[in-house]
């Protein structure tokens, strides 16, 4: 059962310009290969192939059996450009504890298989057994589930970056070096929790901002 997500409501947006510059592999100040100041930002509208994403809540759960905790979310995926894509997504949750977390890193097969059975969707497809071929038209749309240990719970802030959605890029140059890096057109969701994290139970995190950037 694909869950939906509410609708943004305002709040303050996560930062983690600094972070995602480094994921970039770039270990100072980017460039621009271009003569525009600035880090390069994505089109307004999409220049190339761009899949539709659809993102439902990103919830907490409490394993029963052991009390461990783990950040769950769940997408459909969409291929609507005119020809089969490869879905090979790439889900990075980023917290204000400096934790960088990639989906499906250090998650049991017992723990999704749990979430599955609370969702009640045996269709729901892991991080890893969703990467394959898109095919086009939304018949072929693919349900996916994508989950990170919850290892500190005393976070308030966290951004979601979804890579794998677009075909755009950029080209940058490291200043110091000359390197050529490529970024890519990022979906990034940033999130906001109020209070205890376990207190709220499996209430959906509250979505503070969504926003393409190039990473």
């Amino acid at each position: 059962m694909f869950q939906s997500a509410s609708s943004p409501r305002p709040g303050r947006l996560v930062t983690f310009t600094a972070v995602f510059v480094i994921l970039a592999g770039v270990l100072g100040a980017v460039a621009p290969s271009s003569s525009q100041a600035g880090p390069p930002r994505p089109s307004p509208f999409p220049v190339r192939w761009e899949l539709d994403f659809a993102a439902g809540p990103l919830r907490l759960f409490v394993h029963p059996a052991d009390g461990s905790t783990w950040w769950y979310f769940t997408y459909r995926v969409t291929n609507r450009t005119g020809r089969d894509q490869v879905w090979a997504p790439d889900l990075v949750l980023y917290t204000d504890a400096g934790r960088i977390l990639d989906a499906g890193n250090g998650v049991p097969t017992r723990v999704t298989e749990a979430i599955r059975n609370l969702l009640g969707d045996e269709l729901l497809e892991t991080q890893s057994e969703i990467i394959g071929d898109l095919l086009r038209g939304p018949e072929h749309a693919r349900d996916g589930l994508a989950v990170w240990p919850a290892e500190n719970l005393s976070v308030n802030e966290m951004s979601l970056f979804v890579g794998g959605l677009s075909g755009e890029t950029a080209r940058v140059l490291h200043p110091r070096t000359g390197q050529q890096y490529i970024l890519r057109k990022t979906l990034q969701r940033d999130y906001l929790i109020r209070g205890d994290a376990v207190a709220r139970g499996s209430d959906p995190v509250e979505v503070a901002g969504e926003q393409w950037i190039m990473r």
